[in-house]
């Protein structure tokens, strides 16, 4: 059996680790119950992980802190009494540090390469709240859209860019400049999120955002593992800077394009 619990307990940390992660991404898709339940999991696993290692680190150092000040009481007492050799003679030799064994250091480095791909999987992913799998994959009809065919007539072009102007109205320097800073909201429906801000941002609007679809507020850490179902506004209006927002869903989700 102690063979096999320096293993267990990188298997304890290994899960530690796990679980403190989930805690994290819990954290971010705003899940603040289930992150307490998972940072006091990671504590408990982290504290069979590394809980023992470090009391007997602890009893080592006082052991060591106990066999000095022995050997100093003796040497003065020595010393007092005229035994002049005793009371010179050296302290102890310190207990060495036990061994760690090689297998139990590969088990720790595949573990924490385990840990490290399944981190990078779950950002590749879009992190996913582990809380939440059932409702992201259920099917869901797409989403309903208010988006208008891209080709549009000249005449509800014009209406949309520009005001009707009449000869009692005068355009003033400013409002030239307003129509003049905006452009044309592009169809992005059935993009990806980066081909999508790409196309907005040759547009010559720079910043727009992005929600989740299913309202659960996930985050769009990999933008091309997302595809927006509807936008806002529609085809042909004009925007500004933040104006367009993105309804997104994953990629492997149902979304109807």
């Amino acid at each position: 059996m102690k063979f096999v619990v320096p293993y267990l307990r990188v298997v304890a940390g290994m899960f530690a680790a796990i679980t403190l992660w989930l805690a994290i991404v819990e954290v971010l898709n705003g899940n603040l119950a289930d992150a307490i339940l998972f940072l006091a999991f990671a504590a408990g696993l982290g504290y069979l992980a590394i809980g023992k290692p470090l009391r007997d680190r602890r009893r080592r150092i006082k052991a060591e802190q106990d066999a000095i000040a022995a050997r100093a009481e003796a040497g003065h007492r020595a010393f007092l009494a005229g035994d002049v050799h005793a009371a010179m003679a050296p302290p102890p030799e310190p207990p060495k540090p036990p061994r760690i064994r090689r297998g139990v250091v590969i088990a720790a480095a595949v573990a924490g390469l385990f840990v490290l791909i399944g981190i990078i999987g779950d950002i590749s992913d879009g992190l996913d709240s582990p809380t939440k799998d059932d409702v992201s994959t259920t099917p869901r009809a797409a989403a309903p859209t208010t988006t208008t065919p891209y080709t549009t007539s000249a005449a509800t072009t014009a209406r949309t860019v520009a005001p009707e102007a009449t000869p009692a109205t005068r355009i003033s320097t400013t409002q030239v400049a307003a129509v003049a800073s905006t452009a044309v909201m592009p169809n992005v429906v059935c993009m990806d999120l980066q081909a999508a801000q790409d196309t907005i941002q040759a547009a010559g609007v720079f910043y727009s955002t992005s929600v989740d679809a299913t309202g659960q507020g996930r985050a769009q850490v990999w933008d091309r593992n997302w595809v927006v179902v509807d936008q806002t506004p529609s085809v042909g209006a004009s925007i500004g800077e933040g104006d367009p927002v993105l309804s997104v869903l994953k990629e492997d989700e149902f979304s109807g394009c």
